[in-house]
C-alpha cells in the first residue's frame, strides 16, 4: 500500500467527511482519539463508588438559542489549522494516518479545506452552499468528484453533502427547529435542529447534545430515513482570536472534532493548533469556486456523484 493510499480511503468515508469540514483547532501535539470525558456523549451520570446524581432538568429551547448566538452568531469568517489523523479497519487490520489540516470559512461563500503530508497537498474539499466538492490529488489519476447539496433523495451524494454543513464543525449555530423538545438522555441534553442545506429533501434528521448546566455543544448526529446514520462528537471549546474585538467577547469552537459512523469502525480527528477570525485569509472568492479549482489543479478526471 502507498502512502497515499490512507487518504484516499478518507475520501471514500463520505460520513467521515461530515466531520472534516464542520469543525477546525488544537494547540501543542494532538491525542486524536482521546477525547475528553467531559465530552463523550455517553459519559456516565455517576459521582463515587455507589452515589448517582439526580436526574437532570432539561433546559429550555430559548437558553440553547441564546447560549448557541453567544458563541458564535457573531463568527462570519473563520481560518484554523490542525492536524487531522484518520483511524480505519479493513481486512488487513487496524490503521492509523496522520496529515496536516488548513480550514477557510466564509458565511456566504462557503467552506474550503486542504490536507498535506509533509507540506505536498493531497486533497482538497470544498462547498459554496449549492455544490460540494473534493479534488483527490495523489490518486492514480487524479480527480475531482462534485455533487448538489440539496439532493433530491437519500443517495449517497445527499449523505456526502453534508460536508458542507457548518454546523457539523461546531462554527455555526446549533438552532433547535420550531416546536422542538428538549429531552437529556446519555448525560445530556438533545433537540432536533432547524433543517438547512438541502436537509428537508434529503431526508436527514439531525439533532444536537448539549453539556447540562454550561450549554457547550458536544455532539452532532445526522439521520437518514434509509437508516444510515453518522456522529460528530465535540471536544472542549477553544477561543477564535478576533481582531478588534474584546477576547471575553470572542467566538468559541470545538479544539477537537472526532467523526463515526455509528459501530464506531471508522474515525476520523481534527485537532486545531490555532483559528482565527481573518477575513483576510478567508474571504476570498477563489477559494470556494470549484471551476475556478478545477483550471488551478487540472484533475485527469471529473465525475458527479451519484
Amino acid at each position: 500500500m502507498s502512502n497515499v493510499q490512507p487518504w484516499h480511503a478518507l475520501l471514500r468515508r463520505p460520513v467521515l467527511l461530515v466531520s472534516f469540514l464542520i469543525s477546525v483547532p488544537i494547540a501543542c501535539a494532538p491525542r486524536a482519539m482521546d477525547v475528553p470525558d467531559a465530552a463523550a456523549p455517553g459519559a456516565a451520570a455517576t459521582v463515587g463508588a455507589g452515589t448517582s446524581t439526580p436526574p437532570a432538568t432539561a433546559p429550555t429551547v430559548d437558553a440553547i438559542i441564546a447560549s448557541e448566538q453567544a458563541r458564535v452568531g457573531a463568527l462570519r469568517v473563520l481560518h484554523a489549522r490542525g492536524v487531522a489523523e484518520l483511524r480505519w479497519t479493513d481486512e488487513q487490520g487496524t490503521h492509523f494516518e496522520q496529515g496536516d489540516a488548513d480550514i477557510r470559512w466564509c458565511a456566504g461563500r462557503g467552506v474550503a479545506a486542504s490536507i498535506s503530508k509533509f507540506g505536498d497537498r493531497h486533497a482538497w474539499l470544498g462547498s459554496d452552499g449549492t455544490r460540494w466538492w473534493r479534488f483527490e490529488l495523489k490518486t492514480a489519476p487524479s480527480r475531482l468528484v462534485w455533487g448538489m447539496i440539496a439532493a433530491s433523495a437519500p443517495t449517497q451524494a445527499a449523505r456526502e453533502a453534508q460536508v458542507a454543513n457548518p454546523r457539523f464543525l461546531g462554527i455555526a449555530p446549533l438552532l433547535p427547529r420550531a416546536g422542538a423538545v428538549v429531552e437529556v438522555r446519555d448525560g445530556l441534553a438533545w433537540v432536533e435542529l432547524e433543517q438547512a442545506g438541502g436537509e428537508a429533501v434529503a431526508g436527514v434528521r439531525v439533532e444536537a447534545g448539549f453539556a447540562i448546566g454550561t450549554l457547550e455543544p458536544r455532539s452532532v448526529r445526522a439521520q437518514w430515513n434509509a437508516g444510515d446514520s453518522s456522529r460528530v462528537d465535540f471536544g472542549e471549546l477553544m477561543l477564535v482570536e478576533t481582531p478588534g474585538v474584546a477576547q471575553g467577547a470572542w467566538p468559541r469552537i470545538p479544539r477537537r472534532l472526532v467523526a463515526v459512523r455509528e459501530g464506531g469502525v471508522t474515525a476520523l480527528s481534527i485537532a486545531l493548533d490555532s483559528a482565527r477570525a481573518d477575513a483576510e485569509a478567508a474571504d476570498r472568492p477563489t477559494l470556494y469556486d470549484m471551476d475556478g479549482l478545477r483550471a488551478r489543479f487540472t484533475p485527469e478526471t471529473m465525475e458527479e456523484a451519484q
